[in-house]
């Protein structure tokens, strides 16, 4: 049953591009508190379902909620203070600096007509200390490395000091090394800051080190959802992405590691 309490959450949704529909009577919600990955194979709606959460797409039925009132009746400048969104393959707009391109997180909080604020360079530079960029702030974004630009836009998300960030796919074409270090940032911001989180995630043993919550979705529909130790077992993993597993513990972790069988040899 869905969490109507929960600050964001939808009800009925059906979600599509056309006449196509990728999910529908889907209910969801992303809990206060908590780390949340979205897991699912290709093609499920996890990216989809995002968009619709963060007001980047309308449903075809059904509503969206935030903080008790539907979203849609929102002014998007509204929506951008209680909520931050790193959008898959986010552009860097021209040539432009690190410090720059955080600081338009401000833009939600920056009333007509206002010159920039003591409280917005206050903004900016807690944001940059807290994903490690302070010494990246006179650098061109286009010189960045990927990690340090997917630092800077999640920088930039913070700087718009919502309580809810929403992520797709964040680690996508990030080396492992650093993968890890944004899960580690993005954990530190949830567990030390409060942030509520949800993040599209295609590696699964991450999403189970890193998340206290989990979103399984196969075919537009919720198939499991709960903290990975209580959801995750080799028949959860088949049912979703028809691969059969074994479900072993993570010795570093604790946490539940998928190992993958392969097909089986005659």
């Amino acid at each position: 049953m869905t969490d109507n309490t929960a600050r964001l959450h939808g009800e009925a949704l059906t979600l599509g591009y056309g006449k196509t529909p990728i999910a529908e009577n889907l209910s969801v919600a992303i809990p206060d508190g908590h780390f949340t990955a979205i897991i699912g194979p290709n093609g499920c709606g996890k990216s989809t379902l995002l968009r619709a959460l963060s007001r980047l797409m309308a449903p075809q039925r059904g509503h969206v909620y935030l903080d008790g009132e539907h979203i849609q009746r929102f002014a998007s400048k509204e929506v951008a203070k209680r909520i931050g969104l790193l959008a898959q393959n986010a552009t860097t707009p021209g040539d432009i600096t690190v410090q720059e391109l955080v600081a338009r997180g401000r833009y939600p909080h920056q009333p007509l007509f206002t010159r920039w604020r003591k409280e917005d360079d206050e903004a900016v530079s807690r944001a940059m200390q807290a994903t490690g960029i302070t010494h990246l702030a006179a650098q061109s974004v286009d010189t960045l490395s990927g990690g340090q630009r997917q630092r800077t836009w999640i920088a930039m998300v913070l700087a718009q000091e919502t309580a809810i960030m929403l992520l797709d796919e964040p680690t996508t074409w990030l080396d492992i090394s650093h993968q890890i270090d944004l899960l580690e940032l993005l954990r530190e911001l949830n567990q030390e800051k409060g942030y509520t989180l949800a993040a599209v995630l295609h590696d699964l043993n991450q999403a189970c080190r890193y998340a206290t919550h989990l979103i399984a979705l196969r075919d537009g529909k919720i198939i499991a959802e709960g903290a990975p130790k209580a959801i995750v077992t080799a028949e959860l993993i088949e049912a979703i992405y028809g691969m059969r597993c074994t479900i072993i513990d993570d010795p570093v972790a604790h946490t539940p590691l998928v190992v993958p069988l392969g097909r089986q040899r005659q």
